[in-house]
């Protein structure tokens, strides 16, 4: 709820519900404290769940009502109020008066009344309102600005949910209770009418008014006894309209008061401390002197909050105010949008943000459809466009949450965010779980990344603020570490802009290609059918579960557990190993492979062609995997298989425009020539200072063949395996597994590997010395990986992390590298180059570029290290 909340309490609903629910609660001298104490703890949680920016609570009086004038029999079957309820009334509303909360009741009128009659005041007031009460009356008041809330704090009641228990909208309410009655007001309504019937009777006809008017047409109705019912209205006219002013709320009744003095007041504390002692309420003393008393806390936030309306931000409504602002001399500012619809290609901004030193913020505010029309009232196109050159500039620095996404949407309105240099969820990226600032900074997210971050102009103000200090804050940080700041400043923050321009631009794809569903469809097919025939019978393939029951329950295969959780996999390490023992293991495989590939590529990446630009629009993303890596998601495009026939067809879907082409550039082997770097092997260095193959050098040493022409591709490739298995740190376990080996086999391929290359297994065991001693990896960039388990007293948990180290250390670097090579080749481009080429995609150590075919050689140069 975005508009202002007020709750009007019922406050003898409340008490008589607590005095049923509470067991009976005693001060030191036997005075009864079960109300104060449950109607304490029920006024806290409705301002924990609410935060509201007022409460009344609203109390009935013991003197008689119109209503009793009406009807004599009115209420006549009450029981009357229990003496140890009544004993506690006016020492509650001395506490809830202590408390700062108005109170509110009128001789000869009903809490209901007082109730109808704020609500609709408020209502107008822009409040949303929230009644808590069981009473069923209240019902009758629900629109789309009054909510009633019956005793249970975490349901509100709207509109259709009145429709589903009564059949009929809460307008219609008191009509519904004149026919049906109510026993617990001794109400009478109209004998042989029941709900379904009035639900029927007042669909059709609206109110008891139109009931009675349209009497004859009632026999056309679909009502079991029709006419006798017909009977039962006519002689029950009277009871029916008698009913109706006696359940109807009254919405506008004198309230004998100025509605002004209805407010929160400020809590009285000491008398508050006063009178918990008197009654010895020790937990609400407790929560006072440790400041968690929540009517206190909920004051002083409305009373910042109060003061931030009025002074902490600046409206500008028209341009001359704009043009003002646009000539202040902030260089540096924090730009927030607050936006409308949650969908991303139907958003639309209503305004933006601006949020300089000193806590003070601008609001510029979007009027697409002024009263009168003049040229001085602003809309978006108008602020944009008065805007642009400072949104567009370098020398105007901005800084924001999320500043990509606002790229995006600036881009919407043709507008280029360019002077990028500060992002608070980089940042919480770039700081480790081991600096206090973290926490701030975890703090911060958590609190405000929900789906009202850009619709609740609130929360986008002070998130604005809040991003404003975070930038001045960080700056202590980066004092003491100035090579975070430098990797911050040089590459995570540049490299917002590239990510941005490479999402906007995206890639484009060739439909026919990926609609051609025809042959994978047959394959998979014809596999399920092979299954089916190995099996014996049909089941779900896709069922785990019965997998893992056909395979080591039907066939008793040898159950292998994941090393991690102790459960049983059938994950595709384990399909291999099992493929020699039984042909279903080897097919699965095939089936999964190309499963995946048409679920979550051939059948989703047409659905996601933007109609308008023909394109698949990826997003990199920064800031989510452990070790630095950009990943890519909605689709992810980094995981596309290539090894497979059918990997490699999707790969042709993507395409180019006329006369443009796509070029491809990538590293050769740089997760080896890391590990060179890191570990100063000179072996490892001289090889591939010579460009020699270290995938067959490695099965040369491994399988003891001199000859390197007697080394066939499946030497080459199990040379490769180990190669990346050191990297990986795996385990000699894990190893056999892949290569589908016994364990002592593996164990002497890496022994054989540590043997050639001494320094490296030297500088692995260096790493796992430090990050146990620091807790964390320190990349050749200076990025601190942190690695939480590495002094776990579990054993496979310890060397799981161990694990972790070498192959973070190397990603990370990897990752850097590539990130620094794309802003440098895209600044180059940008620089020679800006209408010929594009860089349109990142596959880990692979750049993927859109070139005009007649820039290619030029290009290739650029590109070419």
């Amino acid at each position: 709820m975005n508009k202002k909340k007020i709750i009007l309490i019922d406050g003898h609903f409340c008490m008589y519900k607590i005095y049923f629910a509470y067991p009976p609660l005693h001060n030191n001298i036997g005075e009864t404290t079960t109300i104060l104490y449950g109607m304490i703890k029920l006024i806290n949680s409705i301002i924990i769940k609410f935060q509201p920016d007022n409460i009344i609570i609203i109390f009935d009086t013991h003197t008689k009502t119109f209503r009793h004038q009406l009807y004599k029999k009115y209420k006549d079957n009450r029981l009357s109020i229990p003496k140890k309820l009544l004993n506690q009334v006016n020492p509650l509303k001395k506490i809830i008066k202590f408390m700062g909360i108005p109170i509110i009741y009128i001789n000869n009128f009903e809490a209901d009344d007082i109730i109808g009659t704020l609500s609709n005041i408020f209502q107008k007031k822009n409040f949303h309102n929230i009644i808590y009460s069981a009473d069923k009356d209240m019902v009758q008041l629900i629109n789309k600005n009054i909510f009633v809330n019956p005793g249970n704090i975490k349901k509100l009641l709207k509109k259709k949910d009145i429709y589903k228990i009564y059949g009929v909208y809460p307008k219609s309410i008191a009509d519904f209770l004149s026919l049906v009655g109510d026993p617990s007001d001794n109400i009478p309504g109209v004998i042989g009418i029941g709900k379904k019937t009035a639900a029927i009777l007042l669909k059709n006809f609206n109110s008891i008014n139109k009931i009675y008017n349209n009497i004859k047409k009632i026999k056309n109705l679909p009502i079991r006894g029709i006419k006798r019912k017909i009977e039962y209205l006519k002689i029950g006219k009277k009871n029916a309209f008698l009913s109706y002013n006696l359940t109807k709320i009254k919405t506008n009744i004198d309230l004998k008061c100025d509605i002004s003095t209805l407010k929160l007041n400020k809590p009285n504390t000491n008398m508050l401390i006063k009178e918990f002692k008197y009654y010895k309420l020790t937990q609400y003393l407790n929560e006072i002197h440790n400041k968690k008393f929540p009517i206190i806390n909920l004051y002083k936030k409305l009373k910042i909050s109060k003061k931030r309306y009025e002074f902490m931000y600046k409206i500008i409504d028209n341009i001359k105010k704009l043009k003002n602002y646009v000539s202040f001399k902030k260089k540096i500012f924090v730009i927030s949008l607050h936006l409308k619809n949650i969908d991303f290609n139907n958003m639309s901004i209503c305004g933006l943000v601006f949020s300089t030193e000193n806590n003070k913020h601008w609001y510029c505010l979007n009027t697409p459809k002024p009263a009168k029309k003049s040229s001085s009232i602003l809309n978006i196109q108008s602020i944009l466009h008065i805007l642009k050159p400072i949104l567009e500039s370098n020398k105007y620095l901005k800084i924001g949450k999320n500043i990509k996404f606002i790229f995006h949407i600036l881009k919407k309105y043709n507008i280029t965010l360019r002077g990028i240099i500060f992002d608070v969820l980089i940042l919480y990226y770039l700081f480790n779980p081991i600096y206090t600032f973290y926490i701030e900074l975890k703090n911060l997210i958590q609190k405000y990344e929900n789906k009202n971050e850009y619709s609740n102009l609130d929360k986008i103000i002070k998130n604005a603020n809040l991003s404003y200090k975070i930038f001045i804050k960080s700056k202590i940080y980066f004092k003491k570490e100035k090579k975070q700041k430098i990797l911050f400043e040089s590459i995570d923050i540049p490299l917002i802009s590239i990510l941005a321009s490479m999402e906007n631009n995206g890639i484009l794809i060739k439909k026919k290609i990926l609609k051609n569903k025809k042959k994978i469809n047959n394959t998979i097919h014809q596999l399920k059918i092979n299954i089916y025939k190995i099996v014996g019978e049909k089941f779900n393939i896709n069922s785990t579960n019965t997998i893992k029951n056909i395979l080591f329950n039907k066939y008793k295969l040898p159950i292998i557990k994941k090393q991690k959780t102790e459960k049983y996999s059938t994950d595709e390490q384990v399909l291999k190993i099992l493929s020699s023992l039984h042909p279903l293991p080897k097919i699965l495989l095939q089936y999964r492979t190309l499963y995946k590939i048409q679920t979550t590529y051939i059948n989703q990446l047409p659905k996601m062609i933007n109609k308008i630009t023909g394109r698949i629009h990826t997003t990199y993303n920064q800031d989510l995997t452990s070790t630095g890596r950009l990943s890519s998601s909605k689709p992810n495009l980094q995981n596309i298989p290539i090894r497979t026939k059918i990997g490699k067809k999707i790969r042709t879907a993507f395409i180019t425009k006329n006369n443009w082409i796509l070029l491809t550039a990538d590293y050769s082997q740089i997760e080896l020539r890391i590990l060179a770097y890191y570990s100063q092997d000179t072996k490892l260095i001289t090889e591939l200072c010579q460009n020699n193959d270290l995938h067959y050098a490695t099965a040369s040493n491994i399988f003891k063949i001199n000859d390197i022409t007697k080394i066939d591709k499946k030497h080459r490739n199990i040379g490769k395996i180990v190669n990346f298995s050191i990297i990986y740190g795996i385990s000699s376990f894990g190893l056999s597994k892949q290569l589908n080996i016994s364990i002592l086999k593996a164990k002497k391929y890496i022994k054989r590997y540590f043997y050639k290359y001494i320094e490296v297994k030297k500088y692995i065991d260096t790493i796992h010395k430090k990050t146990e001693k620091k807790g964390y990896i320190k990349t050749l960039f200076s990025r601190k990986i942190y690695v939480p388990n590495i002094n776990s007293k579990n054993k496979k948990i310890k060397n799981s992390a161990k694990r972790f180290c070498l192959n973070a250390l190397i990603q990370s670097t990897s990752a850097d590298i590539i990130k620094k090579s794309m802003i440098d080749i895209y600044l180059k481009i940008q620089d020679k180059y800006p209408n010929d080429a594009k860089l349109i995609m990142q596959i880990h150590d692979e750049l993927i570029f859109e070139i005009r075919k007649e820039k290619n050689k030029k290009l290739y140069l650029i590109l070419k290290i």
